[in-house]
């Protein structure tokens, strides 16, 4: 995936061009709530039109874009809510779309295939599913809301109850490696141990899938890291 360091997304460039440079940006937009057809649009007047912060959705862009993009001096306390809303869409896309999908394309792999093998394929897989399940629970459960009432307490700061949560926002960043490891696990499975079989297309497209995937949960995952904890850790440190 090449990235275009020179480039930086812009408020006044049209929707439609930022998604011709990048097409991993359909992804970023449906998580935004903004859907197709806005034809020549900016970004800027998208933004206004949908009510969403045009900063947040820039960084967010750029982010994704230019992995070394820099969001040091851009980020406000104020898009909190909004970053907590972004990644909660993206935990329905990959419960609800995502591994669903995958998971149909390994029972078709399954049923062209004569191998019996596959079938570890498909339990492994739901191990994985598992896995990511829980971790993105455990956010929505604990992590959210935790960044949530941090945020809502800005205006009074009462030590007491600071800390009903007994959290910080580092316990979490600690918490993606281990899913990382185990979507490895499953492409070097079938790149390197499955024996041949006649289900090589749907073999291809699951690769294909998985890598998808993985590039998209670096992303998810670099958003966590890169905007959402720096914002917590400043609204820690004022208490």
């Amino acid at each position: 995936m090449s990235h275009h360091k020179e480039f930086r997304i812009g408020g006044d460039q049209r929707m439609a061009d930022v998604i011709e440079l990048n097409h991993r940006f359909l992804l970023v937009i449906e998580r935004f709530g903004i859907p197709l057809g806005f034809g020549d649009k900016s970004v800027f007047e998208i933004c206004v039109k949908y009510k969403l912060d045009p900063a947040l959705v820039l960084i967010v862009l750029n982010v994704f874009n230019d992995h070394e993009f820099s969001v040091s001096g851009l980020l406000s306390e104020d898009m909190v809510p909004g970053i907590v809303n972004y990644l909660k869409q993206g935990h329905c896309y990959y419960l609800q779309n995502k591994l669903p999908y995958i998971s149909e394309l390994i029972d078709r792999f399954i049923s062209n295939t004569e191998n019996p093998d596959t079938r570890l394929l498909q339990s492994f897989f739901k191990e994985y599913v598992n896995e990511v399940t829980e971790h993105m629970n455990l956010e929505e459960n604990t992590v959210f809301p935790y960044v949530i009432s941090q945020y809502e307490r800005i205006g009074e700061r009462e030590k007491a109850e600071k800390d009903t949560f007994g959290y910080r926002i580092d316990k979490f960043v600690d918490n993606h490696s281990n899913i990382e490891e185990k979507l490895d696990d499953l492409k070097q499975l079938l790149i390197k141990h499955f024996p041949p079989s006649n289900g090589r297309f749907y073999r291809n497209q699951i690769l294909l899938e998985l890598f998808d995937l993985e590039y998209d949960l670096n992303d998810h995952n670099g958003l966590e890291e890169k905007v959402l904890a720096p914002l917590v850790r400043k609204i820690e440190k004022r208490g």
